[in-house]
């Protein structure tokens, strides 16, 4: 997913109904644990049959289409929701129903281990998807691997470059991107003092807090099972909090919120002077003017590489699906060969071979001065992503109330570190009301 957005009252309600049916037991059992098999998927296409699928995408139905041209015995029934939100509150509506979920839904990375815990994903292990493992990128892979499950197949990536205003940096006297975060620092007050009503980056969300903290060298949510470790003050946390309050403290960081019309209007004003998120932001550079961004690795606390995902999801099988075999079979399809390329087409792709294309790999873009080869930067990041990052089970509800506290404080200008405690907190109480065993 390329824009975060959450729906804070749906997701919250759905959030607990869904926790509290992940405690209390899993329901209904599912071909592939009583034995499903590869062999089974070769079978499920010979005998054919329907399959619905959600999704929020605008390509799914040609995904779908193509996979029907091939399997003229299976129909898909294609149901179009709003955005990633809908599609999970949709879901958990099902899930504590007992009936009602589609066999095959997109799932964001971040929402893997919530809707895992809850029972909602089948495990595709047994039907041999896992021996697709080394196509895709360690860190893709590893968030649809969750509790010792393969709970779906890698769609895109996000793996965070930083895209920066060369007008911008121009103007303040700045010749290249930093590569350390000190150096990052020192190009913000240089930014500022050249045009103050330019910023070198806005405050943030939850996802980019998140993705920050991660390329900062952060591990703050750990789970093995029902016990959760949430420690929002721990090394990289605490260092990304350190800088970030530092700048927003001088009044350095925009208000504006992403993607609001505000954010879009500075971007193409040259009013806001980097952008640090997903690779899949490479291809969307030129709505926001052309000829005049470039693409930098992310900086660093010593300026070797390091990266971290924003954004990005899988594709899942649901737990309630009567038939998983056949949707099994259309995760194969979209894991190699003609589906794979029509996934390609959209976003940043989680394929090692994609990576080796030379034509796209050498693919130029409007946005970029010196027909820079973005592309090459997000696969070098894709190979920096700092590997053991873990997101709650309840990831969810830590987006929704990150806004409670340190939301507030980036619009306050105030301690950052605070704020991560008092979401720490909200977070530790929410998780034991919930049953799991949160920093016990």
């Amino acid at each position: 997913m390329k824009k975060n957005i959450w729906m804070r009252a749906a997701v919250v309600v759905g959030a607990a109904s869904l926790m509290m049916g992940a405690l209390a037991g899993c329901q209904g059992g599912s071909d592939a644990a009583s034995g499903g098999s590869k062999a089974d998927i070769d079978a499920a296409l010979k005998k054919g049959g329907e399959l619905t699928w959600w999704t929020w995408g605008d390509t799914t139905q040609d995904w779908a289409d193509a996979f029907t041209k091939e399997h003229p015995n299976v129909k898909i029934k294609v149901v179009k929701l709003d955005n990633p939100d809908a599609t999970v509150t949709k879901l958990q509506n099902a899930i504590k129903a007992g009936s009602g979920a589609p066999d095959i839904v997109p799932v964001e990375y971040q929402t893997m281990p919530q809707l895992t815990m809850s029972g909602a994903l089948a495990d595709m292990t047994p039907y041999g998807l896992d021996g697709y493992k080394d196509k895709f990128t360690a860190s893709t892979w590893n968030a649809v691997n969750v509790g010792g499950k393969l709970v779906g197949l890698p769609l895109d990536s996000g793996p965070m470059v930083m895209i920066y205003n060369t007008k911008l940096y121009a103007a303040a006297g700045i010749t290249e991107a930093p590569k350390t975060w000190d150096e990052f620092t020192a190009d913000s007050a240089k930014l500022h003092a050249a045009n103050p009503d330019a910023y070198i980056a806005t405050g943030g969300d939850a996802g980019f807090f998140t993705s920050m903290i991660w390329a900062s060298g952060g591990h703050p949510f750990k789970t093995d099972g029902e016990k959760v470790t949430i420690d929002l003050q721990d090394t990289g946390s605490k260092k990304f909090a350190d800088m970030w309050g530092g700048m927003l403290q001088k009044g350095e960081l925009s208000p504006l919120a992403t993607w609001s019309d505000e954010w879009t209007k500075a971007l193409a004003q040259d009013k806001l002077a980097t952008l640090m998120m997903g690779s899949w932001m490479i291809d969307m550079g030129e709505d926001y003017g052309v000829d005049k961004w470039k693409v930098a690795p992310m900086p660093t606390w010593d300026g070797t590489p390091g990266s971290a995902e924003n954004g990005g999801s899988g594709i899942t099988v649901t737990e309630q699906s009567k038939n998983k075999a056949l949707a099994a079979a259309v995760l194969q399809f979209l894991a190699d060969g003609k589906g794979r390329d029509l996934v390609n087409k959209g976003g940043f792709p989680s394929t090692v071979a994609t990576f080796d294309d030379q034509a796209w790999a050498n693919r130029t873009f409007p946005a970029f001065v010196d027909s820079q080869k973005a592309n090459q930067v997000g696969v070098a990041a894709s190979k920096s992503v700092i590997p053991g990052w873990q997101y709650l089970p309840f990831q969810g509800y830590a987006n929704n109330v990150f806004g409670d506290s340190v939301g507030k404080a980036i619009g306050a200008k105030g301690d950052l570190n605070a704020a991560l405690k008092e979401w720490q907190k909200t977070l530790v109480d929410y998780g034991n009301q919930q049953g799991f065993q949160v920093n016990k």
